[in-house]
């Protein structure tokens, strides 16, 4: 294991097992890769940077207090633009925190303790947050936020999606956030894209709140699973998203999105969205995981 060098926002820790590796930056407790068998699993865009000045684009970024921009704060809060510090370490695992400074009570106004454990498997990822309110003052505290995990693919078009999302209501971005239903088996991203796109009378791309979800999902390509992926019931909504061709697109839109970033990632992301927020008491504590099971090559 790498121990971090706290002198700046480019600091990062390596996690490794026999058959893995993980790097995470310190700002943001951000991971920007993950091996197994020598290959990379996460997507990271080649205009990402690193340097603390912006958030980072690609890995798995943390949302919180806000998801996305459900609220007045900037795009999915300040937890991913804060350097976090390390509880303890070790070869395969690590413990993170982040707690109230002056900086984000003037943002939010609460004393808070995140917690992020980082623990990683032969061929799998496990990932878990907890939010405990730490106010002094009796004060109840409400959040959103996600786990925005990109997932890296030789070709996103010919991947299917299966599993929890079949059927679900959900929230489409591309189409004025009008309430739909999944239908059919099997989610297929330029195809619902373009589905999308049609509906809302513009360029189509895919991003969507699923509502009340849990459970697995699984990513195939030719009937060969590649990544099962599961959540904690904490979790209530997962987000799905993939720009295609209708979002992210040039240097105004998506600065540090690669144009075609969309033919190699798609993000899928336990979230809490704004309808079903979660309200802590004063020591209370939420706790939600996801765990990023390889299965194949690509």
């Amino acid at each position: 294991m790498q121990k971090p060098d706290p002198n700046g926002p480019s600091d990062s820790i390596t996690l490794f097992t026999l058959t893995s590796t993980l790097t995470l930056s310190l700002f943001g407790a951000h991971i920007t890769s993950f091996t197994v068998q020598n290959q990379e699993r996460l997507w990271m865009s080649s205009l990402a940077v690193l340097d603390g000045s912006k958030p980072i684009r690609g890995g798995v970024p943390i949302a919180f207090p806000q998801f996305a921009d459900e609220g007045n704060m900037k795009l999915h809060g300040f937890a991913r633009e804060a350097m976090w510090r390390v509880e303890s370490l070790e070869d395969s695992k690590v413990v993170l925190k982040l707690n109230a400074e002056e900086e984000s009570k003037a943002i939010w106004g609460n004393d808070f303790e995140l917690t992020y454990t980082v623990e990683l498997l032969v061929d799998s990822l496990d990932l878990n947050l907890s939010v405990k309110n730490t106010n002094t003052n009796d004060k109840p505290f409400s959040f959103t936020g996600c786990l925005h995990s990109y997932f890296l693919f030789d070709e996103t078009a010919n991947v299917e999606l299966n599993g929890g999302l079949e059927g679900k209501r959900y929230i489409d971005k591309c189409d004025g956030r009008k309430e739909k239903v999944q239908e059919g088996l099997g989610i297929v991203i330029p195809v619902e894209a373009k589905k999308s796109g049609e509906e809302g009378g513009r360029e189509g791309y895919v991003d969507r709140i699923y509502l009340n979800t849990a459970g697995q999902c699984t990513f195939s390509r030719g009937g060969k699973q590649l990544y099962k992926v599961k959540q904690s019931e904490s979790w209530p909504d997962t987000t799905l998203y993939n720009p295609w061709l209708g979002d992210k697109q040039g240097p105004m839109i998506g600065p540090d999105f690669d144009d075609d970033g969309y033919t190699k990632m798609i993000c899928l992301e336990p979230t809490i969205s704004k309808g079903n927020a979660v309200t802590l008491e004063v020591g209370e504590t939420w706790e939600g995981w996801q765990r990023i099971q390889v299965e194949k090559e690509f």
